[in-house]
């Protein structure tokens, strides 16, 4: 079974290369070559959005601040929320077959990582957490994928 201390220089890798991608990442533009954004039809639908998933954010970071410090109360706090954030109307951004595939999955591996949480294996939450990591980035790398596509 993997230490605790080789679990949380995973972590850090994976929330390292994750914030390098989002920030640098191959599909970035520079400020030089931004377009300047198109009008949404309702911009308080994509501000609400924008507030919904930065809460997602914050139970992210409350969860590997729980796993990081073996706080299994901030992982099980961070893991519901997700889980029932997940559930939630507002999530469903999409209606399509595929959307719902990656949502049920990430679900899943919500539910799977404060499962591990409650019975304190950290370095099972360690490895879940990651799983739930990556089925959030995969969602998200096909939901723009999908905005691309819509636009063109």
């Amino acid at each position: 079974m993997m230490n605790f201390a080789r679990t949380v220089a995973i972590l850090a890798v994976f929330g390292g290369l994750a914030l390098a991608v989002g920030i640098w990442g191959p599909n970035r533009a520079s400020s030089q070559d931004k377009k300047p954004p198109k009008k949404a039809p309702d911009a308080k639908l994509d501000l609400d959005q924008a507030k919904f998933m930065r809460q997602k954010l914050d139970a992210s970071n409350q969860i590997l601040e729980g796993l990081v410090t073996e706080d299994s109360d901030l992982v099980i706090k961070g893991a519901k929320i997700l889980v029932e954030m997940s559930s939630a109307e507002k999530w469903q951004t999409q209606h399509n077959v595929m959307y719902k595939q990656y949502s049920s999955e990430f679900q899943q591996a919500a539910k799977k990582l404060m499962e591990a949480a409650e019975k304190e294996n950290f370095d099972g939450a360690a490895l879940k957490w990651i799983d739930t990591t990556m089925k959030c980035m995969e969602c998200h790398k096909f939901v723009r994928g999908a905005r691309v596509a819509e636009a063109r």
